[in-house]
């Protein structure tokens, strides 16, 4: 069951769901990106498509199963491990219509911008997935504490799109 909100006021567009993710699941995605060398935080986005892994079937079914009623349907996604200092500079996803942030582990919040540039921080909570449009300016501050913030993100395409 979806949790619908709008924290700007314009849309009403932003979307979070329980979702269940297991121990297996979890040290997968660990496993997945806590070797990867980047210039930023430890991230598969250039690398591959974590919810294609077979143990990860379970999360990647409730995934399409969610985007099956937004008729949208998954195409890229990706693992994120920050750790101290680790930050994303504020972006937006392009060439794609929704996008997905599964919080897994941490406590630092995505920092959401208003086309006005009013900012609305959404609290990290763990094994929720939060949909929202991928045109909506977002980013994660400099991490100040030793937390690892653990997430899988993901773009999105309209079906039958024209």
């Amino acid at each position: 069951m979806s949790n619908p909100f709008d924290p700007f006021q314009y849309q009403n567009a932003f979307y979070e769901y329980d979702l269940n993710i297991s121990v297996n699941e979890i040290n997968q995605i660990l496993f997945l990106v806590k070797d990867v060398k980047t210039y930023e935080q430890k991230n598969t986005y250039k690398y591959l498509n974590v919810l294609n892994f077979p143990v990860l079937k379970n999360l990647r079914q409730q995934i399409i199963t969610i985007l099956d009623s937004h008729e949208l349907f998954l195409d890229n996604n990706w693992a994120q491990l920050y750790n101290k200092d680790d930050a994303h500079d504020i972006h937006i996803h392009t060439y794609s219509d929704y996008s997905g942030i599964i919080y897994i582990h941490g406590e630092s919040p995505t920092v959401f911008y208003s086309r006005e540039y009013s900012s609305y921080f959404n609290k990290f909570k763990k094994n929720k997935l939060l949909l929202f449009p991928s045109d909506i300016p977002h980013q994660v501050k400099k991490l100040d504490s030793n937390e690892e913030r653990l997430v899988v993100s993901f773009n999105t395409m309209k079906k039958n799109k024209k």
